[in-house]
């Protein structure tokens, strides 16, 4: 009814405003709580089976299969500045490149596929010229979110039915 066949199976340090989960779904996640320390890194161990077959939106907005290519999981973290123009990060900008409240990311890197336990420690990169204000810190004035989604490009209704992501022992290390 929606053109939205499809949802990433995710877990995510924040809320979901379900009020608009229809008519804005990218906006409907806000990321995101409040954070005291400085985060060094995320680490973890993960599992990962992707699904059979890999879908996207086709222009008339039906679900395709997409042969020859595989779905791949996502863990990242995301420490950034609260302003009154941004409380909290959403779909729309949570990773993105332009967005100068973002102070820091730790994201997995080459996310392979896993029967057995897989161990991950993803460093915190902060961006550049981003320096942490101990005065805002100690004042509440940053956050953090993680995020952990089965399918990678989930919240453009885009992956395989079935991609199943377990993720244990998650520890955020901090100065």
């Amino acid at each position: 009814m929606v053109k939205k066949p499809i949802a990433a199976g995710n877990l995510f340090l924040g809320e979901f405003a379900m009020a608009s989960a229809l008519a804005k779904p990218l906006e409907a996640t806000h990321f995101g709580i409040p954070f005291l320390s400085v985060p060094l890194s995320l680490s973890g161990v993960y599992k990962y089976l992707p699904g059979p077959d890999y879908c996207i939106l086709n222009g008339d907005g039906k679900f395709e299969s997409v042969p020859g290519v595989v779905d791949k999981f996502n863990i990242y973290a995301v420490f950034f500045e609260v302003s009154p123009d941004m409380q909290w990060l959403d779909g729309t900008n949570v990773m993105a490149d332009d967005n100068h409240n973002i102070m820091a990311v730790a994201e997995i890197e080459n996310p392979d596929p896993s029967q057995e336990w897989k161990s991950f420690n993803i460093p915190f990169k902060f961006r550049k010229d981003k320096q942490i204000d101990p005065s805002k810190l100690a004042a509440g004035a940053y956050s953090i979110t993680i995020v952990m989604c089965s399918s990678r490009n989930g919240d453009f209704f885009e992956g395989a039915v079935g991609s199943t992501l377990y993720v244990d022992d998650l520890i955020l290390n901090c100065e």
